[in-house]
This record gives structure tokens, C-alpha cells and sequence, in this order.
């Protein structure tokens, strides 16, 4: 099981995987957005990708 589902649409988002809760809203992005990895891209792309609200909120800064 990857740690991280990254959204690389528009909205930039990272969630973890094993917090995530309905709000989090995985089921909306698309496959063309999805990324499933062990990578964060919060750490890896501070300034462009977003921890979750929900599941990440520790990297949540937008």
C-alpha cells in the first residue's frame, strides 16, 4: 500500500493514505490526476503541493 495519494491537478493536494476520511474527497480526482507513491511531494515540492485539510493537516498551508 503506497503512503501518499497526490492530486496533480489544479488543486495540488497530498493526502495520507491510511488518515483519509470521506471529506478528503479521493473519489473525485480524476485518474489523469491520481498518483499513488511513497513519495511526499509536500517535502519534495513545498511551495507548490498542499498537505490535505483533513488527513495531512500538519503540511496544510493553503
Amino acid at each position: 500500500m503506497y503512503k501518499f495519494i497526490v492530486n496533480t491537478g489544479p488543486n495540488k493536494e497530498v493526502h495520507r493514505t491510511v488518515d483519509t476520511i470521506g471529506e478528503c474527497n479521493i473519489n473525485l480526482i480524476s485518474t489523469n490526476n491520481r498518483l499513488d507513491t511513497d513519495k511526499d511531494y509536500t517535502v519534495l515540492f513545498p511551495t507548490e503541493y498542499d498537505g490535505c485539510e483533513h488527513c495531512y493537516e500538519e503540511k496544510h498551508w493553503k
